[in-house]
């Protein structure tokens, strides 16, 4: 349950990152999550920028904190569990595409894994789960199926604000050898993949959103080509979150121009 300023809000999933923002409030990502047998359409996505609006703008401040102040005493401090909340909107039937452009202008992520090597074992777990009697035998297992993806995923922050899943293909520890990467589309799956040296991870974004992280992020860096004192990189860059033996790490990653055009184009 979240508080926020006009209401309280139950959260589907709260997710934290490994590491905060250093000098900043304590961000976290709530994602609600939506099983229709329709694409979500535009309310859902307003609603969940209202959502954010709401929750962002919750701070207690109780009678004394407020007679502190009247008497300008000095401690009152802040409130030891405010946070930051980004919003993200998961579907299992995809998103209209007044959704996606409403998304992406508002950054709400939107999630889908309907493409994703696990995804029809993560349904079969999910049908065996339902049909079992003695519910508390079977929550261990059913843990370990869902850790076995988790440990083989990596979050990715673009340049542009938005997240991507990484899904590891390979076998053994994630890790990404180099940090200039390529991006290739799999038209027949509807699926991309991000390759670091030998190691390659896919993810799923509505079309939409996708096209506008490459038309902008293209079109961004032709402006600056043109520009005769220019020197820097012509890369899109990630940081990516992910667990290695256990541990957390962060790298940063970065694909060059003539990747993305190239991905746009065979796309689009």
């Amino acid at each position: 349950m979240i508080q926020g300023l006009g209401e309280a809000h139950n959260a589907d999933v709260l997710l934290e990152p490994p590491v905060q923002i250093p000098f900043y409030i304590r961000s976290r990502l709530l994602v609600e999550c939506k099983d229709r047998k329709n694409r979500v359409g535009l309310d859902v996505i307003r609603n969940a920028l209202g959502l954010r609006e709401d929750i962002n703008h919750f701070n207690v401040v109780d009678q004394n904190k407020l007679f502190a102040r009247q008497k300008q005493r000095r401690g009152v401090g802040i409130d030891k569990y405010r946070y930051w909340y980004q919003i993200a909107v998961a579907s299992v039937s995809g998103y209209t595409t007044q959704a996606q452009e409403f998304a992406a202008a508002h950054r709400i992520a939107l999630i889908e894994f309907t493409r994703y090597p696990f995804w029809k074992e993560f349904q079969e777990v999910i049908r065996f789960y339902n049909r079992v009697e003695n519910i508390v035998e079977e929550e261990s297992w059913l843990i370990q199926k869902f850790d076995e993806i988790g440990k083989n995923m990596a979050l990715a922050i673009t340049d542009y604000g938005q997240m991507l899943f990484l899904y590891h293909c390979g076998t053994g520890n994630i890790h990404f050898p180099e940090s200039k990467c390529s991006i290739t589309y799999e038209a027949g799956r509807e699926l991309w993949k991000l390759s670091s040296g030998n190691e390659q991870y896919c993810f799923q974004l509505p079309k939409t959103v996708m096209e506008s992280w490459l038309r902008g992020f293209i079109d961004e860096l032709s402006e600056k080509q043109k520009e005769k004192d220019y020197n820097g990189s012509l890369h899109s860059n990630m940081v990516v979150y992910f667990r290695n033996n256990e541990l957390p790490e962060i790298k940063k990653i970065s694909i060059a121009k003539e990747e993305l055009e190239k991905a746009y184009m065979n796309i689009f």
